[in-house]
């Protein structure tokens, strides 16, 4: 970028900035004559070299802006595993064999191009302890927790180093197969499993709900007639009291190359609350804060968006059982 700034393009440099048309330019500006100004500075050839240097700053502008944010995950991600070690030092500790179990016929989404092309499921990893504060904050005591479509486990792992119960469903094996990112420190706690399809989780041979289920940047990838599969399942694993958080995008995501689509289902916030609501399951006025939500909330862990500052994006919704 520096290299492009200094030179632009030498050939560029030289047949235009250096031209002899553009020191008289130069020249009419240090005198001040406004006839010459008002000829040479509004004429076609300057308004053509503006333009260039407008669009190669907009395009600098832009790769610095993508460069920082790559920078910034990177030093976040350098800094929590630095907190991960310091905790790890001062006792705390994941236990090792989760006695945790996900029963299920289904293993694999087959007929997700998520993974079929994975892509999130390949990159993703997600982490934010905020939001695992702010859970503890609402609820006062440890949590059980499951994320559905958890891609790398990255919040599971910031669940269960905190203390808490939790556990991650992936509807592709990519990450399991390629035992990236927490696949390899916490397997006991991660799962493939199709989560529009019946599956059950247990705790030593007994049924286990959960206080908080998760679920970000995951239902526009299901489609329509497979969301009150979904629904079912979250109604069936959600403990009495416990909230259903989740993110919802409204833009489309495909690849016109390959064909994929994985943003299949774009439907505002009245849609999705009727298709829960079917289920019992009702939208609540939320008690977090907007920089609380792991997704949708600008969060500098990962490449997001801002449901608050770009709501056609995207929205957040916090649900619960009806009558609680």
């Amino acid at each position: 970028i520096i290299h492009a700034v200094n030179v632009l393009s030498s050939e560029e440099i030289n047949r235009k900035f250096f031209s002899e048309e553009f020191e008289k330019i130069i020249y009419a500006v240090n005198v001040r004559s406004s006839e010459e100004i008002n000829r040479k500075f509004f004429s076609e050839e300057f308004e053509k070299i503006i333009h260039a240097v407008n669009v190669r700053n907009d395009e600098i502008i832009h790769s610095i802006q993508a460069l920082s944010s790559s920078h910034q995950r990177e030093l976040l991600q350098h800094t929590d595993h630095q907190h991960d070690v310091m905790a790890f030092l001062m006792g705390a500790s994941v236990p090792g064999e989760s006695h945790i179990q996900v029963a299920t016929e289904y293993p694999v989404a087959v007929y997700s191009d998520d993974h079929k092309f994975p892509r999130g499921t390949m990159a993703d990893n997600t982490r934010h302890p905020r939001f695992i504060a702010s859970c503890e904050h609402i609820y006062g005591r440890k949590i059980s927790h499951m994320d559905l479509g958890c891609a790398g486990g990255g919040l599971v792992w910031d669940f269960l180093i905190n203390g808490h119960i939790s556990i991650g469903l992936e509807g592709s094996d990519f990450s399991l197969l390629e035992r990236r990112a927490e696949w390899r420190t916490i397997p006991d706690y991660l799962f493939t499993a199709d989560i529009t399809k019946p599956f059950s989780a247990s705790r030593n041979g007994a049924p286990l709900q959960f206080d908080v289920i998760t679920a970000w940047e995951v239902l526009e990838h299901i489609p329509e007639d497979k969301i009150d599969g979904l629904f079912a399942n979250i109604a069936t694993h959600l403990a009495p009291g416990g909230m259903f958080v989740c993110s919802v995008a409204l833009f489309e995501d495909k690849d016109p190359v390959t064909g994929a689509v994985w943003h299949v289902t774009l439907q505002p916030p009245e849609w999705w609350k009727k298709r829960l609501a079917a289920h019992g399951l009702v939208s609540v006025p939320t008690p977090f804060q907007h920089r609380d939500y792991v997704r949708g909330s600008h969060n500098l862990r990962a490449m997001d968006w801002d449901a608050e500052t770009s709501p056609e994006m995207g929205f957040h919704l916090v649900v619960k059982h009806a009558g609680e």
